[in-house]
């Protein structure tokens, strides 16, 4: 049995968005198969220390949380002193003082974003223990592409401070691999992106997201709409920018032949621009709900038209979990096992993206089928238990626990 100390942005619960999902179930496998975890996160809100006592009551372990500085002042530290906003917006000097405490006695500390890196380079392992711990690193993403991105598509002065976050991202993730015993991306596009863009490294592993199959489960519901969804946090960028995008471009023409086309918006925080979008009677934004399960349930078709993003979109799993034929940019299914036309439809244009929205629509039959081979795709690829399997061994390796 392995001490891990697991290093987290946010608390990871409840596992309602990409990041909170990830980490809550590597946590739980963790302390399933034997481990002891004790997990250290910022936090901003007296709900977040909510968060916290409810995810040590679920999974019966101790969370350690310390308050962050206001907004501002980490705005202005990472700017004063030449760091990333990413890595200054989640630094807590209390937490710190923390994990120095705790890291000790450690056999294993996990980052679970390169954000977190400044808790481990500022332990100075090797001078100030006995004993370095394994030192593994999740960066999910390649992020500093993700900023990238956002540069590409943003006005000045945005753009300045976005292709600034991603000079110091990108290095602040060459300096993590360089420095971590093993770090994980979350699918092969992301491994070879960070190969050929970040730097050449052997210690850079693939480890996948998984489905909670007895949560997200096919339900036929019958309703006089078509229903079409789409689910996210909606102050995000790529979920504001992909929104918006399918709204603009393809959802005229989609109402047109389509009379009874409903679009439901499903989760919370959304931006002004996307809560304007609700003058449109056949669009529905629901903000934060309790549970996301009615929304899936009531939906006939899901839509991904991300135009920026990163890793694997876990919303579209979900939605092929349940069933949903889902049809989606070539980014939103980046990442997934899966094949054109068979378990899910790509649309690379506006007029694409139309047609197969329609045809799904029209055609309950292929919609049927195409959502029938999305839900074995998720059956056979994407467990929890097989996915996080290469973790376990890398720990084993690591700590001959």
């Amino acid at each position: 049995m392995a001490n891990i100390l697991f290093i987290a942005q946010r608390v990871p619960f409840p596992p309602n968005k990409g990041e909170k999902l990830r980490s809550y179930h590597q946590i739980e496998y963790l302390c399933r198969i034997g481990h002891h975890v004790t997990v250290f996160s910022p936090v901003e809100s007296d709900t977040d220390e909510e968060f916290a006592n409810q995810l040590s009551d679920k999974l019966g372990v101790t969370v350690v949380t310390k308050p962050l500085a206001h907004k501002f002042v980490r705005f202005a530290a990472a700017l004063l002193t030449g760091r990333a906003i990413s890595e200054a917006n989640f630094f807590s000097r209390a937490l710190f003082a923390q994990i120095c405490l705790h890291a000790h006695q450690a056999d294993l500390i996990f980052c679970s974003a390169s954000s977190l890196a400044k808790y481990v380079f500022d332990l100075n392992l090797e001078a100030n223990y006995d004993k370095k711990p394994l030192l593994l690193m999740d960066f999910m993403d390649v992020d500093s592409d993700k900023w990238q991105q956002y540069a590409h598509s943003a006005s000045w002065p945005m753009t300045l401070i976005y292709k600034r976050e991603q000079r110091l991202i990108k290095a602040l993730e060459a300096q993590s691999v360089a420095y971590f015993d093993a770090a994980f991306l979350i699918a092969r596009a992301e491994y070879e992106l960070f190969q050929t863009h970040v730097c050449k490294c052997d210690n850079l592993h693939i480890l996948g997201n998984g489905i909670d199959q007895n949560e997200f489960k096919p339900h036929i519901q019958e309703t006089e709409n078509v229903h079409f969804l789409f689910t996210g946090v909606m102050d995000y960028k790529p979920n504001i920018d992909a929104v918006l995008w399918f709204v603009e471009n393809c959802w005229p023409a989609i109402c047109e032949l389509v009379p009874h086309a409903h679009f439901t918006i499903a989760g919370m925080n959304p931006d002004a621009k996307i809560q304007a979008l609700a003058k449109d009677s056949r669009i529905e934004i629901t903000g934060f709900v309790d549970d996301i399960m009615p929304y899936f349930n009531r939906a006939q078709i899901f839509v991904a038209p991300f135009q920026i993003a990163r890793g694997v979109q876990n919303k579209v799993l979900q939605a092929m979990s349940c069933a949903l034929p889902v049809v989606s940019s070539p980014l939103g299914a980046e990442g997934i096992e899966s094949q054109h036309n068979y378990d899910i439809v790509i649309a690379d244009s506006p007029q694409a993206f139309i047609s197969h929205c329609i045809a799904l629509a029209n055609n309950a039959d292929l919609a049927a089928d195409i959502g029938k081979h999305a839900h074995e795709t998720i059956r056979q690829h994407y467990s929890w238990e097989s996915v996080l399997a290469p973790l376990e061994r890398i720990i084993k390796k690591g700590t001959n626990a």
